[in-house]
């Protein structure tokens, strides 16, 4: 079976009206601690769009920590209307980097013109991917790559496996690379204030200089998993690395044939605030609707910036969560209520993915990706939505790293939810085997 492919890149770095408005990184920090006062290296979606001739899919990496649910479906809906391709089948995902604009509005946010034009550019990357569409050929390759990062949770491992896929026309020009690594992009360090893709950026373009044609970074299970150095030089090593890995181990790529196969389903995420009474769990969900009429009227944004000129960035914060929590939609199950998101399957040939909602740690994800059956075996994380972290459910509240990713979880039961989800949409083992 043929496939087609195409690719493209554009940059969604903030312009200078949005700069004079207000552009807040996201990632480290309070509320509204750390606004940025320039460009390091531009922020970008770089996409590609793969067809078997029946199925097609685009995969789109935005190099932003995260991304709010409107911003996520107006991307996929704009996509779908100018590509064709359904909007289950546009895989939008974050690269993470924590020097990168506050789209989510957790540390403050940015112009709602800017999101708008983020939306706008990352269209035009997939549409332009699938106009550049023509006969291509795929091969991938599997690495270990460990050393260099850490896991801040005290566990010895790490999800090492560095996996590349990469795309080349019949005349053997590189149409797209698309690289899998787990470590956050988190290099640059709190006190930048500089927009920047982190290490991720190094990679894809180090990628791009060796092979041409358009380099992906989709983050793996990266939920624990840290630089081992922080700083602007331990950023670029880290960085050159990956990319001289990935391309190293294409020296003995396989070639991948077959269909292309997306697998997206609805993912319901029990909502469990571990650290509120299920009276006050009750309580907030029951204002949700309220608090999304009050966000989309700017009510919550003038609520959290009045927290912040008072001193207290730390309400501030918590107002902005509950507006992003009002974007979405809550169902109530048996007397439970749960926050309803997606979760996907990927398979090209003998390459797999899944695709998560979120930051998954490495107890997590290694056995997620050991269950895949093809000969390369990817995860994508913080793809189809941005919802904090996936924590296995016999280290939770274990006290490891100050409980921090607990904090920023929907709860103790979701990572079971996702890891059953996934599981599903898989096929058997045999099946998936090149």
């Amino acid at each position: 079976m043929m496939l087609r492919a195409g690719a493209a890149r554009v940059s969604i770095s903030p312009r200078p009206e949005d700069f004079r408005e207000g552009v807040y990184l996201g990632g480290f920090g309070a509320y509204r601690q750390r606004r940025a006062s320039g460009v390091r290296d531009e922020p970008q979606c770089r996409a590609a769009v793969l067809s078997d001739g029946e199925q097609a899919v685009a995969i789109a990496a935005l190099d932003l920590v995260g991304a709010s649910g409107p911003l996520l479906a107006r991307v996929r809906d704009g996509a779908a209307k100018r590509t064709g391709i359904a909007p289950e089948r546009v895989l939008i995902a974050c690269t993470h980097s924590h020097a990168s604009p506050d789209t989510q509005g957790l540390w403050g946010g940015v112009p709602r013109a800017y999101e708008a034009h983020v939306a706008a550019r990352a269209i035009a990357a997939i549409g332009e991917a699938h106009a550049a569409l023509r006969d291509a050929r795929a091969s991938a390759a599997t690495t270990q790559l460990g050393g260099l990062v850490r896991n801040r949770r005290g566990w010895p491992e790490t999800d090492t496996a560095l996996t590349t896929l990469r795309l080349a026309d019949s005349s053997g020009a590189t149409i797209g690379t698309i690289v899998n690594y787990a470590c956050h992009p988190t290099a640059s360090g709190a006190a930048n204030t500089e927009v920047s893709r982190d290490w991720c950026g190094v990679a894809a373009d180090a990628v791009e200089a060796a092979l041409g044609g358009v380099a992906i970074y989709i983050n793996g299970a990266i939920g624990d998993v840290n630089p081992a150095r922080d700083g602007v030089p331990a950023m670029v090593q880290l960085g050159e690395a990956v990319a001289q890995a990935a391309v190293a181990s294409l020296d003995a790529a396989d070639d991948v044939t077959g269909p292309v196969v997306v697998n997206t389903a609805p993912l319901l995420l029990p909502l469990q605030l571990e650290r509120l009474s299920e009276r006050v769990q009750a309580a907030v969900v029951r204002v949700l609707p309220g608090i999304s009429l009050a966000d989309r009227a700017g009510a919550l944004h003038a609520v959290a910036l009045a927290l912040h000129k008072a001193g207290r960035a730390d309400v501030a914060q918590l107002v902005a969560a509950l507006a992003g929590m009002g974007e979405r939609r809550i169902e109530r199950r048996d007397g439970r209520s749960y926050v309803a998101t997606h979760c996907g399957y990927l398979r090209i040939g003998g390459v797999e993915a899944y695709c998560a909602p979120g930051e998954i740690l490495t107890r997590l994800g290694l056995p997620l990706r050991a269950s895949l059956g093809g000969r390369h075996r990817m995860l994508f994380g913080l793809t189809h939505d941005t919802l904090g972290y996936f924590v296995p459910e016999d280290e939770w509240m274990s006290g490891r790293n100050n409980n921090y990713e607990e904090g920023v979880s929907m709860g103790r039961r979701a990572a079971a939810a996702l890891d059953a989800a996934l599981r599903a949409l898989a096929p058997r083992a045999e099946e998936a085997a090149p």
